[in-house]
């Protein structure tokens, strides 16, 4: 009987341990072995955990107490869990930050986990009591105001990033008490730009959700299982196989490709800068500017502006319903894109030569909208697991199908409508899409190729170019360019890029123009990470010909990737280059470490 109860005590002191090391034991697991040696102030925040715990065990004498520390130890393993799961971070101000920020898009989310939260939470707090059943260690006054001394001393030296989970978790919080930030800005005034050009084209620029190069047809081959319709439809276009976005997230990724700019070069300027809608209102046809349109399945939150003042007409997805969507993937499974193919059909008749138009789609964004009449890609399925990815991935290719079919009917329309008249569609997609490629699922958590290399083409009537410029678009076929390339193709389409107007707005633009004759470009920062955008996990890329870098907090180095071959880690002279590149743009490496 006595050798029983000793090892019960002995267990019970076991599961106290646990209890109160558990973050510790947390923090060392995510960090690993090298994030400490990289980080040896960590382990000050380690015994800073341990200390908290300590105390607050000590001091929790009642079952009472003792419940609600149980329940606020589960609570943080559980969120932790999902955030992890998603993004290989713990919760911290970062992740709190972000979601506030993007509050439209993470409500729905948090409300759908919310049921599965709380039932683990409750199973993880019955653990955590079991933990505190037993005899909690004594402690005298004397040496509980010495721990909480230290542990005050230890809170005021450790950096944030060196705290264990529980405590960046509880540092986070305070964000739910600031206010957000705008996301709207004022652009910047452009003066009037004549066109140089006899006859503008009508100019179509198709922007599609979360499509990425490997999983849609982008060379006009013939036989077509991701895109049939359109490609068919546009056997001459030219494809821009090697175009690739600078942010695997739309508001950043959309930004880009509007304002020329990138946003880790703009900073917080960017809110200013003057849109693409902006700068063709601007031009001047014979005395008189294009018609400017952009319509969209999207949210209009998605432009992180108010555009309306910049554009003749505007649709969104509000504009389609009749009301706002606490959740934009209802809108998915309502095949939205539809909805906003027949008011393109409807529309295009009243519009105006020349114009230049945004057609921005969503069915092919999370949870995907199949379509059962046109569904080749089996079995699927629509929710997110890592067994299923296979299923889930068939989705996607089956999502890209069904807005293929629905784009087709508004492209012929749109070609019909031109008749005889120049027209030029430009196609692409605001980022990739990652299933389970570096630990991935969907975007935003990094740059690499499956979440960055877009499909992208150029479709163009007789006479909408010339022989020049025809030639010098075949020669970017297989050129690394980016999505910062659409703003000066389009004003060069439109015969205003070179004139006197544009000289002082120039060097403001990133890119070049792809009917211009090829130029090596200089190495594009890439982020997923503004003052303007907070985003859960720092992400940061260089994009240069034939070589980008890649890093996160977890790594020590930058990750040179050889974009044509995917090998990793590479030592080719073309990352020193790259690396010295990055000094500009990036004082340190997500992780913290000087660059």
């Amino acid at each position: 009987m006595i050798g029983g109860n000793g090892l019960l005590t002995r267990a019970r002191g076991r599961l106290y341990i646990a209890f109160v090391a558990q973050f510790a034991l947390l923090d060392l697991l995510v960090r690993g072995p090298r994030g400490y040696a990289r980080h040896p102030v960590a382990a000050v925040g380690a015994l800073v955990s341990l200390a908290l715990w300590t105390l607050a065990s000590s001091l929790a004498t009642r079952r009472a107490w003792r419940l609600v520390l149980a329940l606020l130890a589960a609570a943080v393993l559980v969120v932790d869990s999902f955030v992890y799961r998603y993004y290989r971070t713990l919760l911290d101000i970062q992740v709190v930050g972000s979601a506030l920020y993007d509050w439209a898009d993470a409500r729905p989310i948090i409300v759908k986990l919310l049921p599965v939260a709380a039932g683990l939470t409750a199973v993880a707090c019955a653990v955590e009591y079991a933990c505190l059943s037993g005899p909690v260690p004594q402690t005298t006054r004397r040496s509980r105001v010495a721990t909480g001394l230290a542990l005050l001393l230890g809170l005021a030296l450790t950096p944030v990033r060196s705290l264990t989970p529980e405590l960046r978790a509880a540092q986070s919080c305070a964000l739910l008490w600031t206010t957000r930030q705008a996301r709207t800005g004022t652009a910047q005034a452009i003066p009037v730009l004549p066109s140089a050009r006899d006859d503008v084209p009508s100019i179509l620029l198709v922007l599609t959700e979360s499509v990425r190069a490997s999983s849609y047809c982008t060379d006009p081959r013939g036989r077509c299982a991701f895109s049939p319709e359109v490609d068919a439809l546009f056997p001459g276009r030219v494809p821009l196989r090697q175009l690739r976005s600078v942010a695997s997230y739309t508001i950043l990724s959309v930004s880009a490709l509007l304002t020329g700019r990138a946003p880790a070069e703009a900073g917080e300027t960017i809110a200013e800068a003057p849109t693409l809608f902006d700068f063709v209102h601007a031009s001047r046809i014979d005395g008189r500017a294009p018609w400017v349109g952009y319509w969209s399945a999207q949210a209009a939150s998605v432009l992180g502006r108010d555009v309306r003042a910049s554009v003749d007409s505007a649709i969104t997805l509000e504009t389609l319903l009749g009301r706002s969507l606490a959740d934009e993937d209802d809108a998915v499974e309502q095949d939205i894109d539809r909805q906003l193919v027949d008011r393109c059909i409807q529309e295009l008749p009243k519009v105006r030569r020349p114009f230049f138009l945004v057609l921005h789609l969503l069915g092919t964004h999370a949870p995907y909208f199949v379509d059962p009449a046109r569904a080749p890609f089996q079995p699927t399925q629509q929710v997110v697991t890592w067994a299923g990815l296979p299923d889930l991935l068939n989705a996607y290719h089956d999502a890209i199908v069904a807005q293929d079919h629905a784009l087709a009917t508004c492209l012929r329309a749109f070609v019909q409508q031109q008749g005889s008249s120049p027209w030029i569609v430009v196609f692409t997609s605001d980022h990739g899409e990652a299933f389970g490629e570096h630990g991935a699922i969907h975007h935003g958590q990094n740059l690499y190729d499956e979440q960055v290399h877009v499909p992208g083409w150029v479709a163009a009537s007789e006479g909408a170019l010339d022989a020049a410029q025809r030639e010098n678009l075949a020669r970017h076929q297989d050129a690394f360019v980016t999505h910062l390339d659409i703003v000066p193709t389009v004003l060069d389409l439109l015969g205003v890029l070179d004139g006197m107007a544009m000289a002082p707005m120039r060097p403001r633009l990133a890119g070049h123009s792809l009917i211009a004759p090829l130029t090596t470009a200089p190495p594009i920062p890439m982020t997923n990470c503004t003052p303007l955008f907070p985003c859960p996990l720092n992400t940061w890329g260089m994009q240069g010909q034939a070589h980008a870098l890649v890093a996160q907090p977890w790594d020590g180095d930058w990750n040179c990737v050889d974009l044509e071959t995917h090998r990793e880690r590479t030592n080719d002279p073309a990352c020193a280059v790259l690396r010295e590149a990055s000094r500009r743009y990036f004082r340190t490496l997500p992780s913290g470490q000087a660059n």
